[in-house]
Order: structure tokens, then C-alpha cells, then sequence
């Protein structure tokens, strides 16, 4: 990468639409040494700090201007030139808005700070936006494989002015005025361009207050995501033989157990795929993730008087279903509406909070569905409990960086994509005894000494195996 000229400096004009971007990137900077700049030519140009230090936001900077078609080339510039350059154009930029009494931010700008947001959400295949705001500044990070990363600080009044007026213009379900410490729940529609690509995204947005201001939490929902399939998560041939054999069966509970960003509802969507073309699949979510074509998605809402899983679940009983789908049972009614589904011949699959496989029976136990109602033959076919362990970007041991840019596979974060483990329990009749007797903890220890591997020792052998990744027990 080469070092602006004296020429080009002399011929640049900064481009107003991504000048406070670059402000908020350079004075937010603690080191004196980062700055960055976007003129109109085409040209980013940054120090040489700030292509180390902010390589993810300059990389995202770069995809919107080649998105525009108005990228030219990356540059080299002094910290100190660059810090001077933005100083004389917002003091111009300030003079003609003061002389033309303009406002100072508009709705379009802040539209296009948004879709800045979740551009580089997509490039670096985030889940999550998470935003958290001060009385003076916003910091900006991401969730990135189970990890969040960025920790980027910019402009307050940008940011703000994103949410407030994608709230109040691109949310179908918003009905009040932006407050910031306000508690909110809403949806967000957003279209943005990646690889020259129109994407249609929806955003799941929290917004609560905190001690000194507020923060935000956006779910990125794409809406024509590609449903993986179990082997494109990583689930081993043999669980998904298994699966497969147990989702041909005509009734009973299938459960996948595992806490919150596990990937519960991606599973349940691949369980979905396997289901052959002329079964009535409906699926009961709240809220409603993944887009699944042929299969009915009904929006529940957890503690609305008719739109709750229960009374839904009654609902979809009598539109002659084959399969239902319930995101996650989450209280007494849902449990035993699902456990009346399964008893009146139909295939249930679902999810439930729970630590393993065990912990999920003893979670419908305390949600009111008795040891010996659980042990009714074809009440529950089969529980996977499921973890997704985080790995470093494997890419970054083969990368050889230089001045521009971090690695390309994970844009510098280091985040690899997480490593499937799932723990699977067959319910049969050994299993239907513990639970009449109550002995599940005497049938668990028969099931490790005939060589069942519980979650957490698969999970701990997976660890080992990361960190010793060139031992043969790893194969």
C-alpha cells in the first residue's frame, strides 16, 4: 500500500457522507496515531495504526463504497495530516450548516448508518448488533461465533438518530415515540447491499435503560438464509442416522435441550429439512428466526391471552398437522399441551432450556408432567442436548499479515465457527423404568459404563483437543 501524495492531498475533498464516521473514528481513538478519511475521489485513506488497530470498521467502510461503485484505492497518511484535513472539513462543513440554517443530521444519514451497522453485522457473519450508550459516547460491539467482539467506540448522535428513526419509519410493530430509557421491543426491516447484492434483513431490537443511559440488542435475522442441514453443522453421521429414524416415527417428542445461543433453533430447523415433503409441518415461534418455506409459521406471543404456545398449540391440533414445531417449552401449559399433541398421534419437536439430556426430563418434571406420564410408551422418542464450542479462526495460523488488513476469513476477531458437540438420549424402555422408579441418576451411571459419553465429558475432550490439535487422540 502506498503513501498518499502531496498532489493527491492538495486535490482532496473529504466526503461529507462518511465524515462524522471518520470524526468519530479518529478522536475516539485513544492513540494519537490512528485516522482515517474518505474523500470524494474514491480514496480510503487511514494510518498506519488505524488499518492495524480499526482494520474490521475500515474493511467495512471499503465493501460500502465498492457496494456504490465509488471505491478507487486504499491509502497511507500521516496521522497528524489526517487529523488536520478532518478538522478543516468539519469546521467548513459546520460554517455552511450554521449559514444555511440546515440541520445538522437528517433522516436519510441516519437510514445509512443503520444499514452501515448491519453490512459489517453480515461481513462478519455476526448474530448480534450490541450497543450501549453513555451521556457522551456509544461503543459498538458485535457477536461473532459465540464471541463479541469490536468494542468499537463512535459517534453518540449518530447512533441514536439510526435507532430513533428506523423505529419510528422501517418497524412494523414500534407504536410510540423514541425514548431512551424506555424499555422496547421491536422489529426492524432493513435492505442492504453485500457483494452488490440486495439482502432483506430483520432486526430484533431490545432497547433498556442502564444507570447512564441506554443500550440496544439487534438480532440479524436474514431473510432468505440458507436452513443448513445437520451435516452442514457438524452433527456426526451416526446422531444423524438416529435422527432420521426417529423422525420417521408417526408420534412422540423429539427435544433439543441447551441454553440461550447454543443454536437450538438452527437445529430445529434442520430437524425440519428431514421431514419428508408430504407431512403438515407448523411451526409455533416467538419470535419467528428462520425463514422455512413450505412449512406454516405461526408468531406466538408468550404471555398474550390467546397467542401464547398453549392455546396455540390447541389451535394448530385442529389444522390436521403432521409435525408440530415449538420453538421452546417454557412453562407448565406449553409442556402439556405438547405431551397432549404427542399422545393424540402427532410428531412433536421442540426445544427446552436445560443443561443435558437428564436435565430436560427433570425440566418437564418441574413443569408439572409426571415421571410416569413421560414414561407412557411414544411419549418421548428421543432428547439431544447440544453445545457449540468456540474455536479460533483457523485461517489466522496460515495468514501472513501486512500493513492493510487482518485476516480475511475473520476479519481480525479470530472468531472460527464453533464446533458442534451434542449428547443424544434414546428413550426406550430401560429409560421408561428409571423413570417410574426414579432412579434416572442409577440409569445414567449404567449408561456411562457401557460407553455413553455425557455432554460434559464430550465437551471437556473437545477442549483438549483444541488445545493439543496435533495429537493423534484428535485425529
Amino acid at each position: 500500500m502506498r503513501y498518499i501524495t502531496d498532489t493527491e492531498w492538495q486535490a482532496a475533498i473529504a466526503d461529507e457522507f462518511y465524515l462524522q464516521e471518520c470524526v468519530g473514528l479518529t478522536e475516539t481513538a485513544s492513540e494519537e496515531g490512528t485516522a482515517v478519511v474518505v474523500t470524494t475521489e474514491g480514496y480510503l485513506i487511514a494510518s498506519r495504526d488505524s488499518w492495524r488497530r480499526d482494520s474490521i470498521a475500515l474493511l467495512r467502510l471499503q465493501e460500502e463504497l465498492q457496494a456504490r461503485q465509488a471505491f478507487r484505492q486504499q491509502l497511507l497518511g500521516d496521522a497528524r495530516e489526517i487529523r488536520r484535513f478532518l478538522h478543516d472539513a468539519e469546521a467548513t462543513r459546520t460554517q455552511r450548516l450554521r449559514q444555511h440554517d440546515e440541520p445538522t443530521f437528517d433522516r436519510t444519514r441516519a437510514q445509512q448508518a443503520l444499514e452501515d451497522l448491519v453490512t459489517q453485522a453480515l461481513v462478519l457473519e455476526a448474530s448480534d448488533i450490541h450497543l450501549v450508550f453513555d451521556a457522551r459516547h456509544a461503543s459498538l460491539a458485535f457477536r461473532v461465533h459465540g464471541r463479541l467482539v469490536g468494542h468499537l467506540e463512535r459517534p453518540r448522535e449518530i447512533l441514536v438518530a439510526a435507532i430513533a428513526a428506523a423505529l419510528n419509519t422501517s418497524s412494523d410493530d414500534f407504536h410510540e415515540l423514541f425514548d431512551e430509557q424506555r424499555l422496547s421491543s421491536a422489529s426492524i426491516n432493513v435492505v442492504v447491499a453485500l457483494h452488490g447484492e440486495p439482502q432483506r434483513i430483520r432486526l430484533r431490537v431490545q432497547k433498556s435503560p442502564t444507570r447512564n443511559g441506554f443500550a440496544v440488542t439487534m438480532r440479524v435475522q436474514i431473510e432468505r438464509q440458507q436452513i443448513l442441514r445437520l451435516q452442514d453443522l457438524g452433527v456426526a453421521a451416526d446422531l444423524i442416522a438416529q435422527l432420521h429414524l426417529l423422525l420417521e416415527q408417526p408420534r412422540g417428542m423429539l427435544l433439543i435441550a441447551g441454553p440461550t445461543g447454543q443454536g437450538k433453533t438452527t437445529t430445529l430447523a434442520a430437524l425440519n429439512l428431514m421431514i419428508p415433503p408430504d407431512h403438515k409441518i407448523i411451526s409455533l415461534e416467538d419470535p419467528i428466526e428462520i425463514i422455512q418455506p413450505h412449512i406454516e409459521q405461526k408468531p406466538v406471543i408468550a404471555d398474550h391471552a390467546e397467542l401464547n404456545f398453549a392455546n396455540m398449540v390447541k389451535v394448530a391440533l385442529r389444522e390436521d398437522p403432521d409435525v408440530i414445531s415449538i420453538s421452546e417449552i417454557r412453562d407448565s401449559k406449553t409442556a402439556q399441551a405438547a405431551y397432549t399433541a404427542a399422545l393424540t398421534g402427532h410428531l412433536v419437536t421442540a426445544t427446552v432450556h436445560a443443561h443435558d439430556c437428564f436435565g430436560v426430563l427433570q425440566r418437564l418434571h418441574d413443569l408439572g408432567l409426571a415421571y410416569e406420564m413421560l414414561a407412557q410408551p411414544g411419549v418421548i422418542r428421543g432428547v439431544l442436548a447440544q453445545r457449540l464450542l468456540k474455536q479460533d479462526c483457523q485461517h489466522c495460523a496460515n495468514w501472513v499479515p501486512d500493513d492493510r488488513t487482518a485476516c480475511p476469513k475473520c476479519q481480525g476477531t479470530k472468531a472460527g465457527k464453533r464446533q458442534f458437540v451434542g449428547e443424544y438420549l434414546d428413550v426406550n424402555d430401560g429409560l421408561r423404568r428409571a423413570l417410574r422408579s426414579n432412579t434416572l441418576d442409577d440409569y445414567r451411571a449404567e449408561l456411562i459404563s457401557h460407553g455413553w459419553k455425557p455432554l460434559d465429558q464430550q465437551l471437556q475432550e473437545a477442549k483438549e483437543c483444541q488445545m493439543e490439535s496435533h495429537s493423534s487422540r484428535c485425529g
